[in-house]
């Protein structure tokens, strides 16, 4: 909701740079006032810099291009494939998250979901290449940001403040560059209420959701972390309608219950109440 409020005068790739900066700025403040150093291993930069490509530098442009042609809700939906594409990376890419039958029945469930959502987008809408576009975007940004949830687990640093704040630092170093070249975000005038949205993106869903990502992703590992993505779908379609005037579509209820009936079928034996 956020991102969309903020393309209404600020474009796309200016929107990811200007999150990154806010989000780098606020926790590497946090983590000089609590005493923590940086990475000192160049080795552990260059993993925080795929990282940063992976989880914000990518993933931040495509989702703000996307939200550019399609609603907010719609794009809580396609993150809401974050479990699903975090099974199949975290079995190719880890030792303990291994896929099983039960994961294959999930992705099923899932890939029914999209289509759905899919088929109700473009047939209540008026197709274009660029919603097409849109749309695939929007499934490679839950992608990335499965792939970095994975990716983190590998790092050999685990303290969270110190990693978020080097994978920020060095994804707001090649963001930066981009829209200076691209956009010249000098030239544009920005409303307050885009401003708001940039400032709420940079401290809350960048800054402060990397540093609550590393920290969770190192103690439970990344498929748990991709569960709160249950949320995404609620939480974004409520949002959009509520506030941006967005309509509810049935197509949109039919493709959660699939996507979440694919995410339970996939879990189902790895999640166990607490006695």
């Amino acid at each position: 909701m956020f991102v969309k409020i903020a393309l209404e005068s600020i474009p796309p790739l200016t929107i990811s740079a200007g999150r990154t900066v806010i989000g780098a700025a606020i926790i590497s403040l946090i983590a000089l006032k609590m005493g923590v150093k940086l990475p000192e291993k160049l080795s552990d930069w260059g993993h925080c810099t795929i990282i940063g490509l992976a989880g914000a530098v990518v993933p931040f442009f495509l989702m703000s291009w996307g939200l550019q042609y399609v609603q907010s809700s719609l794009a809580a939906i396609c993150m809401s494939l974050l479990p699903l594409f975090t099974i199949l990376l975290a079995h190719y890419l880890t030792q303990d998250e291994k896929f099983k039958m039960n994961k294959l029945v999930g992705i099923i469930f899932g890939i029914i979901g999209v289509s759905s959502l899919f088929y109700g987008t473009i047939s209540g809408l008026d197709s274009s290449v660029n919603l097409y576009l849109a749309l695939f975007a929007l499934l490679l940004t839950s992608f990335f940001y499965a792939l970095s949830g994975v990716l983190i687990r590998g790092l050999k640093n685990k303290n969270p403040l110190s990693t978020s704040s080097a994978m920020l630092i060095s994804s707001s170093l090649i963001t930066i560059p981009l829209a200076l070249f691209f956009e010249e975000p000098w030239t544009i005038s920005p409303t307050s209420s885009a401003l708001y949205a940039l400032f709420a993106l940079g401290i809350f869903s960048t800054g402060i959701a990397a540093l609550i990502l590393f920290h969770l992703t190192h103690l439970a590992g990344a498929t748990f972390v991709s569960h709160s993505t249950y949320m995404l779908p609620l939480v974004g379609i409520a949002s959009g309608y509520i506030w941006l005037d967005e309509p509810l579509k049935i197509t949109y209820v039919i493709s959660v219950l699939f996507i979440f009936t694919g995410i339970f079928l996939a879990e189902k034996n790895t999640l166990k109440i607490p006695r």
